[in-house]
């Protein structure tokens, strides 16, 4: 049955999101948008000024609108959108020479506004391939894990039982299988365990351990193909068969096998021999069976009869195969060892199950576990057999044991990111142990910064697995009532739909130290006096809802009397936490606002995260303001590299169609390539604009004073600023290099802030007036003569040559040069300019002829450009005027106006607030006295709660897990990601004398001030109030800025 088609399948929605990609709202962008209306509006007054100027003169209409909107040409150049995507190009070409593709060229830009960067674990920041460090198989004996197998090839082959049916084939089989069969180890089962202890679990008559093999787990559980007679499929999967040394043969699309004779020996799997099998996998040496008895005497197969992929929301995968001559059939299963352990019987789980786990995973170790069942059945019936049925009542087989070492560039590039004051996240589908101890040896996590590691305590019925949510009668395929156990779940991020009980609790405990926890609404640090466990319940699961709410007293009690804030701690910052996806999901679905987004800052490793869990934090890390990016290698992440502002992916398979970048190189350094890039291209882009804005308005003034006489520039002459001035200056100012190191400080991407028109402005300024002077001396000069037509009676003709014309187009020829060196900006975005020669040499060749023009021209130069011979004296005083013009647009450009920035924006302060103030007020618009507030959110009420009040806090939360208190988040309003506004939530309680709703505020309204209430002095109008909304949690929380 077909359930998804075209679009609507995952694969169609990755197809969909590359046609359809989602809209660029980078902030550059928009802002020139709407400085190109901001110049729109001058040509417009222009265009008005001009009208009446030449009515004045009394030129026709025709002659009037077609001058006057030229003036519209000049103002608004139409070579702008080309010119900005100029340094653009550069980056591309740069990067393509690094093996670093890009599919969306308009993300180079946003490249340069990173500042924080996801990154996978698996194959990103480790290398690719995994080595199999060994196998740690049960011990039957002693119910423990017995001693580590480094060579798995060394593991007994079979079963402990022989196969029950008598088949030529199998008895054909030498002494070597009959002995290794023997061997209790191999299966790593537990024949010998009593059951009796366990009252949940159903009777072992069905789960025989004996008739399991752990080699038989390696060799099957897998999804391996082979592809031109090479083994190709999920590394780790790839790394596990070739470990076993044995032989993989499967048949080919058309119904023929790979080898003829694979066929025959498929269909004598099953006991239909009308049924083959799509794979076999048999021990090296050993012959292949044939119904003719001619393929050998040693023979042992396994058929691979169905295969369940693996499943990202389960976090695990299972096969039925069947040995060739048994009865029954052999399930197993593989997956993250918290999963399988849900789905095995209690008593076949080793007692040291925790400690060789942690132990593993505190050594960056990553841990499979492998776990089996025979299952009787006929082969029809196992093909409709659902997934559920066959992963469940599980035998432990063991642990896989795989070393994934870093990748020799990784701490590096992870050192200089942190250099840079980019923020590192590593979002990762492992063990949070596993990711911790790899996020210690690449620095992402300094070694004295502490972790908290998330304990979910829930009620059992209210938060089901995957397995008992699709057993919708509550049993299973045999009629039994499936295996419970009270351990956790730590990180099963795949039950997003689960009804996770919002009276749930979370405890978040130092991952090394179990007296230090941290504040459940706040994530402030606190010390304890006495362990957490020791005031709660051992099990994470709560049975009834009266324990869990006797849990949740319990602890909010201990948390309230039993510890107090580590201020020691509190003040350095120096700690993080380790998010799991299962908490994530909780936290997403049910936590207030303000606890999601301290979780989000303090967050350092996301681990067993979902693919589509990936994408949502990378959304939510956009949320709260943070632009993001991602790196990754495989298909579980596509999603967060659609989501994210930058996507850089590793691979050349699926991921690279869904990121807009691309690397051939598998390490991490090309994410330093590509921020270095985006900041030249983003800092060449607003020089770029710049110069053409500045451009446009240094031709307009030149125009605009020559229409005061009905004069204005010549053709030639404009052919000569627009072709072989403005193009190639705008051309080889995107051709400097990106800077070497990455500085902390970010460039700007707002091309209206105060910085940047500040500068524009200045420049414009000071560029005006320079043409101003040198129109009014020109009229002092010793052979000055005023501007006559040839023919007194043609009043709609230009008059080009004339003194007014000479000056004005030899003093904004510098002007143009002059700017373009300004704007060229070098470190720390760009190398010098000197390392730039185009540039360079095409300045040096410019300046030459425009000083050539000026003092020395010849009577063809006059002729060519319409110049008329003005006074060596006044020649003199242009050159002085361009190096006076030089001298202020640097100094201005350097120093001055960024001094002037600040000013400016505390006057722009001033006078937002008169308006507000005193002007909108008046119209009903006036301040809402909100009461005071200190840490950015509090509790207030009939009285205000103090946001430092830990204990306060901490008596609220309690009152809102128990019940007495509801949260309501549906009157919060998420602040704009570029922030600014106000929000608030209610807590409403009903019982008792104070009952009445209480309000969590956080942010403040456009100009109050960050507690909320209304500036009242000139120093608090003039403070800047708009953040983005990870800055306020940053200054909440006491975070370093950059973080």
């Amino acid at each position: 049955m077909v359930l998804r088609t075209g679009f609507n399948t995952t694969k169609g929605a990755l197809i969909r999101s590359i046609l359809f990609p989602r809209p660029n709202k980078f902030k550059f962008y928009e802002d020139s948008f709407r400085f190109i209306g901001v110049l729109a509006v001058i040509a417009a007054l222009g265009f008005l000024a001009s009208i009446g100027n030449f009515l004045r003169l009394g030129l026709s209409a025709n002659v009037i609108a077609i001058r006057a909107l030229d003036l519209v040409t000049v103002v608004v150049p139409p070579a702008l959108p080309a010119t900005m995507s100029i340094g653009v190009s550069f980056a591309l070409s740069r990067l393509r020479k690094s093996h670093i593709y890009c599919i969306s060229p308009t993300r180079i830009n946003v490249c340069g506004k990173i500042n924080v960067m996801c990154f996978d674990k698996t194959g990103t920041l480790t290398e690719e391939g995994l080595d199999v460090l060994g196998v740690r198989p049960t011990d039957t004996d002693s119910t423990r894990f017995a001693e580590l197998v480094e060579n798995p090839c060394t593991l007994p082959v079979g079963p402990a039982v022989a196969p029950s049916a008598p088949s030529s084939a199998f008895s054909s089989v030498g002494s070597t299988y009959a002995a290794a069969g023997m061997h209790s180890a191999l299966g790593g089962g537990l024949a010998s365990l009593d059951r009796s202890s366990s009252m949940t679990s159903p009777p072992r008559r069905l789960a025989d351990p004996s008739k399991l093999s752990l080699m038989h787990a390696l060799a099957t559980c897998h999804a391996v193909k082979l592809v031109d007679g090479q083994l190709v499929g999920d590394p780790l999967d790839v790394k596990m068969f070739e470990a076993t040394g044995w032989v993989l043969e499967e048949q080919e699309s058309d119904g023929t096998a790979c080898n003829p004779q694979v066929k025959l020996s498929s269909a004598a799997v099953g006991r239909t021999a009308a049924m083959p099998v799509p794979a076999v996998v048999r021990p090296p040496n050993t012959d292949r069976f044939t119904l003719d008895g001619t393929g050998g005497t040693n023979v042992y197969e396994l058929g691979i009869i169905r295969t369940f992929d693996f499943s990202a929301a389960l976090r695990r995968q299972s096969v039925v195969a069947k040995r060739l001559g048994a009865r029954y059939n052999e399930v197993y299963v593989k997956g993250a060892p918290e999963a399988i352990r849900e789905l095995c019987y209690s008593d076949t789980i080793p007692r040291d199950f925790d400690s060789a786990l942690l132990d593993y995973t505190n050594h960056g170790y990553r841990v499979i576990a492998l776990a089996g069942k025979p299952l009787k059945m006929s082969w029809p019936k196992l093909q409709r057999l659902k997934r559920d049925a066959v992963e469940a009542d599980l035998i432990f087989l063991g642990f896989l044991v795989f070393e994934n070492k870093l990748k020799p560039t990784t701490e590096p590039v992870i050192q200089e990111l942190r250099a840079a004051k980019i923020r590192q996240i590593m979002c990762t589908g492992d063990n949070v142990l596993t990711a911790i101890s790899v996020g210690r040896e690449c620095a992402m996590v300094p070694e004295d910064m502490r972790v908290y590691i998330p304990r979910l305590i829930r009620r059992k019925e209210m938060a089901p697995e995957p397995q008992q949510q699709q057993l919708a009668n509550g049993s299973n395929s045999n009629g039994q009532t499936p295996p419970s156990d009270s351990g956790t779940s730590e990180g099963d991020s795949g039950n997003a739909d689960a009804d996770i009980d919002v009276r749930a609790m979370l405890v978040w405990e130092d991952a090394e130290d179990e007296l230090r926890v941290l504040d459940p609404y706040t994530l402030e640090p606190r010390a304890a006096t006495a362990p957490v466990r020791e005031r709660l319940v051992t099990s994470d699961m709560a049975e009834t809802s009266s324990e869990m709410q006797r849990q949740q007293q319990q602890y909010f009690g201990w948390l309230h009397n039993y510890t107090n804030p580590d201020m020691e701690l509190l003040a350095s910052g120096n700690y993080c936490v380790a998010v799991t996806g299962e908490v994530f999901r909780y936290m997403m679905d049910t936590a207030p606002d303000v606890t999601v987004g301290r979780m989000l800052m303090r967050g350092a490793i996301y681990a067993r995260m979902s693919p589509d869990e990936k994408a949502e934090l990378v959304e939510r890390l956009q949320a709260i303001g943070y632009c993001t990016g991602f790196c990754g290698d495989g298909a579980n992440d596509c999603g967060a590299l659609r989501a994210a502002d930058v996507g850089l992916s590793l691979s050349e398979a699926e991921a690279s169609v869904a990121a807009p970048f691309t690397s051939h190189s598998t390490d991490i350094q090309c994410v330093l390539e590509v921020i270095r890039e985006g900041r030249a291209a983003l800092v060449t882009s607003f020089s770029c604009f710049k110069y053409m804005a500045l451009y446009s308005i240094i031709q307009f003034t030149s125009v605009s004073i020559l229409y005061e006489f009905g004069g204005g520039l010549g053709d030639f002459q404009f052919l000569f600023i627009d072709l072989f001035i403005i193009v190639p200056l705008a051309i080889f100012m995107g051709r400097t290099p990106a800077f070497s190191k990455i500085a902390p400080k970010r460039p700007t991407a707002n091309l209206m802030s105060k910085k940047v028109l500040t500068s524009l402005f200045g420049q414009i300024i000071i560029n005006s007036a320079i043409q101003a002077i040198v129109f009014r001396l020109v009229k002092h000069t010793e052979n000055y003569t005023p501007p006559v037509r040839e023919d007194p009676t043609d009043v709609d003709s230009l008059l080009i040559r004339s003194f007014e014309n000479t000056a004005l187009f030899l003093a904004s020829s510098f002007q143009y040069i002059l700017v373009a060196c300004v704007f060229s900006i070098g470190p720390p975005y760009r190398q010098s300019n000197l390392r730039n020669y185009g540039l360079v040499a095409t300045c040096m060749l410019l300046v030459a002829f425009t000083v050539y023009l000026v003092m020395w021209p010849d009577k063809w130069a006059n002729d060519l450009f319409e110049l008329v011979d003005i006074s060596e004296s006044f020649r003199r005083t242009v050159m002085v005027f361009a190096a006076i013009n030089l001298t202020l647009s640097a100094v201005g450009e350097y120093w001055f106006f960024p001094w002037l920035a600040p000013y400016m924006a505390k006057a722009s302060r001033v006078a937002r607030y008169m308006l507000h103030r005193h002007i909108l007020g008046r119209f009903g618009r006036s301040y809402a006295r909100i009461p005071a507030y200190e840490s950015g959110m509090s509790i207030v009420g009939n009285r205000a709660t103090s946001g430092t009040d830990a204990n306060a806090n901490i008596d609220a939360i309690a009152a809102m897990s128990t019940g007495k208190y509801r949260y309501d988040n549906r009157h919060s309003e998420n602040n704009s990601a570029n922030g600014g506004g106000s929000s608030s939530a209610t807590v409403f309680f009903g019982e008792g004398e104070a009952s009445g709703p209480l309000t969590f505020v956080h942010g403040d309204g456009a100009h109050n001030l960050e507690d909320g209430r209304e500036p009242l002095t000139w120093e608090e109008i003039t403070r800047k109030t708009e953040f983005k909304p990870f800055k306020r949690i940053l200054r909440d929380m006491g975070i370093p800025a950059w973080y």
